[in-house]
């Protein structure tokens, strides 16, 4: 019943006109491409001419984001929805969005950009719905719009090569981070960002076998060693888990050398995660597709990959051969984790050329203007809006 009421209010609503309002949303909340292509529409004072409605969690998170004609607004659920989520999204004229689609009109009156949240190698085939439900979608080259097409099942004519505006905040200060940073003093900033086995929310399985902890690596007694080991090379080690985590099954360490942020810390701190890429030295992940964004750093990434072989028998990859495009050091055990540490306190890198090599085939544009490349194509930089 629920349903059919939502048809019945949405065929209503559509026969509004479109409306200058422009619609963003992100899994991470406040973050990604959509917080650094608004920002720069920000910047560019399109905010005079729309009203930008954020679509969040937690709009109370969001207080300390005070802009004109911009408001945050209560996420509404998959099976029941507000009006005036059901409304705005019938009478916007711009939709931005990484994970939910946003906009209801069949008409070409409105555009859906699909931002992504990056390019998959993970098989997250039949994750993200049709490609027919966007306008455009966002890629970094033509090789990543084909790993995009392969994941959507379609859609390589919808691809714009573009770049990712959250790439741009790793060339820039960003105030929020550097506040955070300042609490703490190191030589090396390491950042640490694994991937989830069990989603909050979800009963998605991409791990062959489960398991009580979903971070391999992590134990009371092997941090204590890491901790030993990154104090003694004044490294520090932040450990940010995925937005998707269920919390309840990792394990959050307070030490002298570690920390661990969840979403919600990385919000309330004000921490945008690129710019802290940005000021890192190194990556160590997975199987995220974080790391082809790092390349554009070309500085060192490891690669955990303690479960690598549980979730290739799971979900599994995009591609056949997942370590030829794993440029770094590969890291399977407490042994290895600790020599890459090693590495990055001794400034040694011998993979500066197989990084350079994957990110020309990953990346078309290595700038920090992938946001303004948007706005120009969609027409609507300062000197077209």
């Amino acid at each position: 019943m629920m349903k059919l009421i939502m048809r019945c209010i949405i065929s209503l609503f559509r026969l509004l006109p479109v409306k200058p309002v422009m619609l963003f949303e992100s899994m991470s909340e406040f973050q990604d491409n959509s917080k650094a292509l608004f920002e720069e529409m920000l910047a560019q004072g399109l905010n005079k001419k729309y009203k930008m409605i954020w679509f969040v969690g937690n709009p109370t998170l969001m207080q300390n984001q005070i802009e004109p004609n911009v408001c945050f607004m209560k996420r509404s659920g998959i099976t029941k929805k507000s009006l005036a989520y059901l409304y705005y999204n019938c009478v916007a004229k711009y939709c931005f969005y990484t994970h939910e689609v946003l906009g209801y009109r069949t008409d070409d009156k409105q555009i859906r950009f699909f931002l992504t949240h990056g390019t998959p190698l993970k098989d997250s085939r039949g994750c993200f719905g049709s490609a027919e439900n966007h306008t455009h979608i966002l890629a970094t080259s033509d090789f990543a719009s084909e790993l995009r097409a392969k994941s959507l099942l379609g859609g390589i004519d919808k691809m714009q090569v573009l770049g990712f505006p959250r790439t741009d905040k790793m060339f820039r200060e960003d105030m929020g981070t550097e506040k955070f940073l300042a609490k703490y003093e190191y030589k090396k900033l390491i950042v640490w960002l694994p991937t989830f086995k069990h989603i909050n929310n979800s009963d998605r399985v991409d791990f062959a076998t489960d398991s009580d902890q979903d971070i391999s690596l992590i134990s009371p007694a092997f941090f204590k060693t890491l901790n030993e080991k990154l104090a003694a090379t004044e490294t520090l080690l932040i450990i940010k888990f995925h937005p998707n985590q269920d919390l309840r099954f990792v394990s959050f360490y307070d030490l002298s050398h570690i920390v661990t942020l969840s979403n919600q810390e990385m919000l309330q701190e004000r921490i945008d995660l690129y710019a802290l890429l940005g000021k890192s030295d190194a990556l160590i992940t997975d199987f995220s597709s974080v790391y082809f964004d790092y390349l554009l750093l070309n500085k060192p990434i490891g690669f955990e990959l303690a479960d690598m072989s549980n979730y290739s028998s799971g979900r599994g990859f995009l591609v056949d051969e997942p370590l030829d495009y794993m440029p770094g050091a590969k890291i399977r055990d407490e042994v290895g984790f600790l020599q890459f540490i090693h590495q990055i306190a001794q400034n040694e890198d011998i993979h500066v050329l197989e990084r350079a090599k994957l990110c020309v085939k990953m990346n078309d544009h290595h700038d920090n203007k992938s946001a303004k490349r948007i706005l120009e194509f969609l027409e609507l930089d300062g000197a077209n809006a």
